[in-house]
């Protein structure tokens, strides 16, 4: 495989799964395909979802006292969250560092809101992780989370007037969301299949989010989760030219 020091990094650019994407057949797994070890989960996709349990484990710890730092959490939500009172970043009259204002577009990500929050999210960006890299690459599933990220912090500073962070990766896990439906729909059509419509994707984004209220009530950051999808579905597929348009 082109992978020549095994880290992981462009792994599946080309070989099976690149052949079943050129050909536009549905991807189908066998119990077979689950114990090769050439189709198991990019390294830098364990490193991502490894980095976010470990910090929300870190922080819970310390929430119960077994580690001596009582106010860790308040701590890295203060440092690292996304706050709207510094959005647009500019303000840095208000910010704690230098700077804060923009590491804050990317740093809001690794921090959970708790347990619940942070598995579903790691479980959900681990899934369509591993499937689109064998589609379009690790590479490309990590620009589209990064993107991901920063937009749904864009437009929830945009759209949202709150005293009160904003915590996750979700804006990213929307974003790999999006772009695994755009490519979907993408090999219906090539193979001549009904596709889902925007409107009815939208419906299940709608839905989604239904579903999500019943666990999480009204903490949910919606204006994040769809700046993050919108850029997976309409943005990202243009960075995989003759593939995904």
């Amino acid at each position: 495989m082109n992978d020549p020091d095994q880290s992981g990094w462009g792994k599946r650019e080309v070989g099976e799964p690149q052949r079943v994407w050129q050909h536009q057949r549905s991807w189908r797994w066998s119990s077979r395909d689950a114990r090769n070890p050439e189709y198991s989960a990019p390294r830098p996709l364990w490193v991502v979802c490894g980095l976010l349990l470990l910090i929300e484990t870190t922080l819970q710890l310390a929430d119960h006292g077994v580690l001596p730092w009582a106010e860790l959490r308040s701590t890295a939500i203060g440092y690292g969250a996304f706050w709207d009172f510094l959005f647009p970043p500019g303000r840095v009259d208000q910010a704690l560092y230098p700077g804060q204002a923009y590491v804050m577009l990317i740093s809001y990500a690794v921090l959970h809101g708790g347990s619940l929050h942070v598995i579903m999210n790691t479980v959900v960006l681990f899934g369509l992780g591993k499937t689109l890299s064998f589609q379009i690459g690790v590479g490309r599933v990590l620009l589209t989370l990064l993107a991901g990220i920063v937009s749904g912090a864009a437009v929830f500073g945009l759209m949202t007037t709150t005293a009160q962070p904003m915590l996750g990766a979700s804006g990213g896990v929307f974003a790999l969301l999006g772009l695994w439906m755009h490519l979907q729909r993408m090999q219906a059509i090539a193979a001549g299949q009904p596709a889902r419509s925007i409107l009815s994707t939208l419906f299940g984004l709608i839905l989604i989010h239904l579903v999500l209220g019943v666990f999480l009530g009204d903490s949910i950051a919606w204006q994040a989760h769809f700046g993050g999808f919108a850029v997976g579905y309409w943005v990202m597929p243009w960075s995989m030219p003759g593939r995904a348009r």
